[in-house]
């Protein structure tokens, strides 16, 4: 296929990868030049309308997610052939899964930036409604750029596990048979419950968590039914049991009996709830830029996704004042009104005593010496009205006699 147009629009230049259902591509947008991933679904597969479904609703939730770490739909179509394609950003970098498998584990700090990058993701999209049902180390990209390194999530909108296998037409209770997104998955997901919701996805950040520090699942089994059976009875195992090298802290400890709770209620209640107490836990909240609580957005019941998200819609891409920032018009305030505010507030200078050595006033300390300058002449004009007012009497005594004569 290297070479092929795709609706006359991109040229496939390598294989970057391939599923089960279909295959990622590098190519050139012909017409701007630039790079795009192009994610064809195979010949066999589209046969399936229920493939065909899944993959045309994929491109169409994850071009509704706002989010910096959600990888972008540029565009959805069919090929020449009829086939559905969909193209988007192309990334640099590599897969949280060819991270792990080249290091083994990672330290605490970079699972705290995977916890935060991927929980504003699930949040957004928990805000909409959807629930990613596959998070796992190979959906989820660790993306090289200008100014740093930021985590993405990828493939929205496939199936619960349990179809996708059935899809595959394989077998699931084959030993060995595709357990690659199983370890991963929730026990309602294990059930094959149709109620699963976000918390589903949390449990699966849990279980990727857990392999991060500690570089091993905390289920393992050689097949799907002994696996299942493990993820709904057997609690996991602690982090330092698993890695005892890793010197987790016991707080994290904690937090992962948490995230990994059998029940859903007893999970976090949010996407950003989890980041949050990671971050504490992990002991690097101070560290980062505080992602979960400035960026993150709130994730809500399902019975209130449908609304708007209302404070935190607009957090992907505005960064918020300190709360603790002063009002704006301070600093805009004339000077001389910065002088008469400041002025009200501060006692009147107490004058020093007579025995002092005279001092030349500064500034406004030379009020007080003008209002003495005056006291002279005020009392001068008092006592030409006092002597006014005598003479005034006098005459007024004088025709007063001459009238009684």
């Amino acid at each position: 296929m290297e070479g092929q147009c795709i609706a006359g629009k991109y040229r496939l230049a390598r294989l970057l990868g391939k599923g089960g259902m279909g295959s990622v591509w590098l190519a050139e947008h012909l017409s701007l030049r630039t790079p795009v991933a192009i994610k064809l679904i195979d010949v066999e597969a589209a046969k399936n309308a229920g493939a065909r479904a899944r993959f045309d609703r994929e491109a169409q939730l994850a071009a509704r997610i706002r989010s910096a770490h959600v990888v972008k739909v540029l565009d959805h179509g069919l090929t020449d052939d009829g086939l559905p394609y969909i193209a988007m950003e192309c990334l640099a970098g590599e897969t949280l899964r060819d991270r792990l498998s080249a290091r083994g584990r990672i330290t605490l700090a970079e699972t705290a930036k995977v916890v935060s990058h991927v929980c504003r993701a699930l949040a957004r999209a928990h805000e909409a409604g959807l629930v990613h049902r596959d998070i796992k180390p190979e959906n989820i990209f660790m993306a090289r750029e200008d100014d740093g390194e930021i985590v993405k999530i990828l493939d929205f909108g496939v199936a619960k596990a349990t179809d996708a296998l059935s899809m595959a037409g394989v077998d699931p209770t084959r030993t060995g048979a595709l357990l690659g997104t199983p370890y991963y998955m929730s026990p309602e997901q294990a059930k094959g419950l149709k109620s699963v919701d976000y918390r589903s996805d949390l449990w699966s950040l849990g279980i990727v968590v857990f392999e991060c520090l500690t570089g091993q699942r905390p289920f393992t089994a050689p097949a799907l039914g002994p696996l299942i059976a493990k993820i709904l009875g057997t609690p996991a195992p602690a982090l330092s049991a698993a890695a005892p090298s890793a010197r987790v802290p016991a707080e994290v400890e904690a937090w992962m009996r948490k995230a990994l709770a059998v029940d859903p209620d007893a999970r976090f209640a949010s996407a950003r709830e989890l980041a949050e107490a990671f971050m504490v836990a992990s002991g690097t909240a101070d560290s980062m830029e505080r992602g979960p609580s400035a960026g993150l957005p709130g994730a809500r019941s399902p019975s209130a996704a449908g609304s708007r998200a209302g404070a935190w819609d607009t957090a992907d891409t505005v960064a918020l004042a300190p709360s603790g920032a002063p009002p704006p018009a301070a600093a805009t305030l004339p000077a001389a009104a910065a002088t008469l505010a400041v002025a009200a507030v501060t006692p009147p200078a107490v004058a020093p005593p007579a025995a002092a050595a005279p001092r030349a006033p500064a500034g406004p300390a030379a009020a007080p010496g003008a209002v003495a300058a005056a006291a002279p002449a005020v009392r001068g004009l008092i006592w030409a009205v006092v002597v006014l007012g005598i003479a005034l009497l006098a005459v007024g005594g004088v025709l007063a006699a001459t009238l009684l004569r």
